[in-house]
């Protein structure tokens, strides 16, 4: 028994654009999902060294008052 496949120049294309499109789809996605932990963890270490985390950044009162 013997099969026999021939490809187009266009299905060939098509196959290679697909692979390419989900390689990098899946790329973005993991680095998408990368960033909100990098947030938490600076609001962790902002709340441990004492500060108060606001938005996107944490606020640290001087204590210097009279």
């Amino acid at each position: 028994m013997r099969i026999d496949v021939e490809l187009g120049g266009t299905t060939l294309r098509t196959i290679i654009g697909s692979l390419l499109l989900v390689a990098s789809v899946t790329g973005c996605a993991e680095s998408g999902a990368s960033a909100p932990a990098s947030a938490a963890t600076a609001q962790k270490e902002c709340e441990r060294s004492g500060g108060t985390w606001r938005g996107a950044r944490c606020e640290t009162s001087a204590g210097g008052g009279y």
